[in-house]
């Protein structure tokens, strides 16, 4: 039979239900025992906290260090756990109280553990870790010397010694907070009453509600119920998730009816913002048949004076402007035939790489080079390197949203622009399209 190092090492290595199982049924009676006493004899929330302990166990088993001895970490932790839950009932006890009690102890074999119960656990806890080891490997663990000889790394003798020097500083402990009672026979009712057999069925109860929370985080409320007998702080537990769903649904229908009253505000807005842009769209239009039957008529020029007129530095649009002009200007034949047609005039030139790069190069590849290029070619190479060296220029936020270049990024573009320009109505717009679409 393993024991109980190699249990704990195989459930830490492999989280064994069998290992896990097996120090429950082991330890059950123990921490059982210690809850009891400490809660007062209240048998239900002695049950809560033997089941709270053993949660604390699964969830920190595994990194507990090969040297822990269970027992003594067992002890401590049942200890905490049980005073938490008792806090309230220690405040209202009173020290006289528990002199008036503990006077009544006998100096005899016989004496009942019973009368030192309310103290006993506190007291173990502020003995040193060497003292609680043996006190705890002795009586509550009821091993022989020569047993908590091996687990403290000493011989069965040194073993017997310890155990007895440990009981007298427990003795002394207690005689300090009023008890009557001899070493000897605070070793015989340890020995006789200090462990008691938990109810029938409570190893298996606590084993199955801490394996199936462990290993199946989404089993519903309603098949733990029938699955385990509901105490009393798995129903707080429950009560606080149920709360949490439904606040968490009423937040999200909130959320929702202001996502769709936003929707409806910017539709409202396209329509006037759809007949502005087909205005403009006339206006051009308009304009490009001006500017087609004034470009037959010969303008003066006017000399600039370069004494008086210091040069100003060109955009990179009038720059390209410029320079497609005296590329890709049509010939007077060629205007004459479009004005006759009513055709729109087409260029018979095209740019060349190397002629749109030169341009590139010239105006250092900034935001609007490379954006004027990618108009000029509707090359997505030029937009794509625009949108990654200038992301946060809105021009280039609105080119890339428009264009859809990166459509799976559409949702970050679109709240970029946003933020950027967050006066534009584009923006909005183009945010309430992507929502709707």
């Amino acid at each position: 039979m393993m024991d109980t190092q190699q249990l704990l090492a195989e459930y830490a290595r492999t989280g064994s239900e069998a290992a896990f199982r097996e120090l429950v049924a082991r330890y059950i009676n123990f921490v059982y025992s210690v809850a009891l006493r400490l809660v007062g004899g209240d048998t239900q929330l002695a049950e809560d906290v033997t089941q709270t302990v053993f949660i604390a166990l699964a969830s920190k088993g595994r990194a507990l260090s090969r040297g822990v001895m269970l027992g003594g970490w067992l002890h401590q932790c049942t200890y905490h756990v049980a005073t938490r839950a008792m806090r309230g009932e220690r405040r209202r006890q009173s020290r006289e109280r528990e002199a008036v009690e503990m006077n009544t102890l006998r100096d005899d074999s016989g004496a009942s553990l019973r009368q030192v119960a309310p103290i006993l656990d506190e007291a173990i806890t502020q003995l040193g870790s060497g003292d609680r080891a043996a006190i705890l490997l002795r009586y509550f663990e009821q091993r022989d010397f020569r047993s908590v000889g091996e687990a403290l790394g000493t011989t069965e003798d040194a073993a017997r010694m310890r155990v007895n020097r440990a009981l007298e500083k427990l003795h002394s402990l207690l005689t300090h907070r009023g008890v009557t009672t001899s070493a000897a026979a605070l070793g015989v009712a340890l020995s006789a009453d200090a462990v008691q057999a938990a109810p029938a069925g409570l190893a298996a109860t606590v084993s199955t509600a801490v394996l199936a929370g462990t290993t199946a985080a989404t089993t519903t409320a309603a098949t733990i119920t029938k699955a385990i007998a509901m105490t009393t702080l798995q129903k707080a537990i429950i009560g606080a998730a149920l709360a949490a769903a439904v606040g968490t649904g009423i937040y999200e229908a909130r959320q929702a009816a202001a996502l769709r009253s936003q929707v409806q505000t910017l539709q409202q807005h396209q329509a006037p913002l759809t007949e502005q842009l087909q205005q403009l769209q006339r206006e051009r239009d308009d304009a490009a048949k001006q500017l087609a039957a004034l470009s037959t008529k010969p303008t003066a020029r006017v000399p600039s004076s370069s004494a008086t007129n210091s040069p100003v530095a060109k955009s990179p649009y009038e720059q390209l402007e410029e320079f497609l002009t005296s590329r890709l200007a049509p010939s007077r034949e060629e205007i004459e035939a479009a004005t006759r047609n009513n055709d729109k005039l087409a260029s018979s030139h095209a740019l060349s790489r190397e002629e749109i790069d030169a341009f590139l190069q010239q105006n250092r590849r900034n935001a609007e080079s490379l954006l004027a290029a990618y108009r000029i070619s509707y090359d997505q190479s030029y937009l794509r390197e625009v949108a990654t060296n200038f992301p946060n220029t809105p021009f280039v936020q609105f080119a890339v949203i428009a264009d859809k270049v990166f459509p799976e990024d559409q949702r970050k573009w679109i709240d970029a622009f946003k933020a950027s320009s967050p006066d534009n109505a584009l923006a909005w717009y183009f945010s309430a399209l992507f929502k709707t679409a």
